[in-house]
């Protein structure tokens, strides 16, 4: 009552409302600092990117302009023939498959023509003529005839590729020819551009040089450049030239001169953080320049950030749940204690009365239940009686009354052990040949009880230091819990190994188990599940393996039994107390 009444009125006293009030402000500013610092450094990353942008396209624009001026001025091919050559050469290859895979209609070749901005698409069989066309031909004659020429070394297998696309000046009437031996089918594909349609791939293909000619840095997504009708003409990405963006954000910028930048997520793939720039040739708005970057540079910096705004969240939590935990616990520690030393107090003297109990009247107990045990057993054998009944029934009752006087010998000197301390008498021994003597004195009770005891004893046990009737009291406290355990019979396994510097002992038993909710409390004193036990073989037990060094497990399953399993070191020494 008193512990119990001084609780109450300090938790009256003691209010922690206003602590975790100034807690919760406190928590409130150092989460909002902490998006603050969070959002200042995206912002500054983002910041980087648009300077390293302005370099780069100040780069590539310096590049573009000098490319561009250069094909205006001269109608020279930049060095760019063998990459024209590939790009073209791969369009025919291209044909050559769609059509393999199904055969290409004049509608779909003239798809294919406004899809690669070239004149013509023509194929032919493996003698030169005509079979599909995008269009009908109306080159004039000289072309036809040139053509004709030129298609003459494919058809007479002197030659797989015709290239005639250089070498001449890029006037608008000429037609420029690229033809090759198909692949996929017999017969000849043939594709020709017009001087205006050369020098448009001419143009993209000196743009797309000037943004390769810089090795850029990882996290760089891509960079395109694209016309003022947001056609791509060149992109790190080779698959996109020549597809046209509709991007609102973009069409607004084509008219501005300033630099702009925005954060947005395609359909597909990661947050992407675009610096976007309009670009010029000769004073005229020619297109934009654009650099995307990973927004993945930043993240691992972010979830650090986050990571330590949540730990600082996490510590002032803890810190102010630690703060209010231990005023309270200051307030209430001594009454803990006053309690703790109560219960020890209470303990120590209900040991010593029992002790003390015990010791003063085990001599005046023992000497009647000498007596009544020695006249029984002289009834038995002098006064049985003749009759068949009667005399079964006279065993039967002296079998009950000697075994109620055995019992309370036995409770008797379970106070004595519990009261007295432990003096043990160490030396070496051999565990496997304890637990064969209790296998062998346990024996005859077991039959009895239709118990199966089995001893299984793995190889090298070494020789322990131990207490050998201490222990053997233990191990005996345990086997009968676990033979009172199986009221209808069933099997007690007893197993011995050894692990390095320790040694183990296992009782399993094919009981009744223990339910889950008693399991806590099995090492109290006093505490039983039988009807006439006492509550102190298993505390006893546990005191004795305790005393050893040692460490004794329950582990218990109701309604399939239960295992106590004792680990013993081989040498310790007793502690001085």
């Amino acid at each position: 009552m008193f512990g119990n009444s001084n609780s109450k009125r300090i938790s009256r006293s003691f209010s922690p409302i206003y602590l975790a009030i100034f807690s919760g402000i406190i928590l409130i500013i150092l989460i909002i600092n902490g998006l603050l610092e969070i959002n200042r450094t995206q912002k500054g990353f983002y910041l980087l990117f648009e300077r390293e942008a302005i370099v780069l396209i100040q780069h590539f624009e310096k590049n573009i302009q000098e490319d561009l001026t250069s094909l205006q001025s001269s109608q020279h091919f930049l060095g760019l023939e063998e990459s024209i050559a590939e790009y073209l050469l791969e369009v025919l290859h291209r044909v050559d498959q769609m059509d393999g895979e199904k055969p290409l209609t004049p509608s779909n070749l003239s798809s294919l023509i406004d899809q690669y901005s070239i004149a013509s698409i023509e194929l032919y069989d493996s003698n030169g003529n005509l079979l599909r066309a995008s269009q009908t031909p109306s080159s004039p004659a000289s072309s036809s005839i040139k053509k004709s020429a030129l298609l003459r070394g494919i058809v007479e297998k002197k030659r797989s590729v015709v290239i005639d696309l250089f070498g001449r000046p890029l006037t608008e009437g000429d037609l420029f020819t690229i033809a090759i031996e198909r692949k996929i089918a017999q017969g000849i594909i043939a594709l020709q551009l017009s001087g205006e349609q050369m020098k448009q791939i001419l143009r993209q293909f000196a743009i797309q040089r000037a943004i390769s000619d810089l090795a850029l840095r990882e996290g760089i997504l891509f960079v395109s450049v694209q016309d003022a009708n947001l056609l791509i003409l060149a992109h790190t990405d080779t698959s996109l030239i020549g597809k046209r963006d509709e991007d609102p954000f973009l069409k607004s910028g084509v008219q501005s001169n300033k630099l702009f930048s925005r954060l947005y997520k395609p359909a597909k793939g990661e947050e992407v953080f675009e610096v976007v720039k309009p670009f010029s040739v000769k004073e005229q708005p020619a297109g934009l320049i654009r650099i995307g970057y990973s927004s993945g540079e930043i993240r691992p910096l972010l979830r650090q950030i986050k990571k330590s705004v949540a730990l600082s969240v996490f510590f002032f939590l803890v810190l102010g749940v630690s703060a209010t935990t231990l005023i309270w616990l200051n307030q209430n520690r001594h009454l803990r204690k006053i309690k703790e030393m109560e219960d020890r107090i209470q303990l120590a003297e209900r040991l010593s009365s029992l002790g003390h109990l015990a010791a003063g009247v085990a001599h005046e107990i023992r000497n009647p239940l000498n007596a009544m045990g020695m006249g029984l057993q002289r009834l038995r054998r002098e006064f049985l009686p003749h009759e068949g009944s009667k005399r079964e029934e006279y065993l039967s009752f002296t079998d009950i009354i000697l075994k109620e006087v055995r019992r309370v010998n036995e409770i008797i000197e379970q106070f004595l052990t519990l009261s007295r301390p432990f003096d043990l008498r160490l030396r070496d021994g051999s565990l496997a040949e304890l637990l064969k003597n209790l296998v062998a004195l346990f024996q005859e009770e077991a039959n009895s009880q239709g118990i199966t005891l089995r001893l299984k004893v793995g190889p090298s046990i070494p020789s322990i230091t131990m207490d050998d009737e201490k222990l053997t009291q233990a191990f005996i406290n345990i086997m009968k819990n676990g033979m009172q355990a199986m009221e209808n019979g069933g099997t007690l396994s007893i197993e011995a190994h050894s692990y390095k510097d320790r040694v183990e002992a296992a009782f399993s038993d094919s009981g009744s188990g223990i339910p889950a909710d008693r399991m806590e409390k099995i090492f109290n004193y006093y505490y039983t599940t039988k009807e006439k036990g006492v509550g102190l073989g298993l505390p006893i037990a546990h005191r004795i393996i305790e005393a050893h060094a040692g460490e004794l497990k329950v582990e218990s399953k109701a309604g399939v039994g239960t295992k106590v399993t004792v680990l013993l070191p081989v040498r310790f020494k007793v502690r001085s107390h």
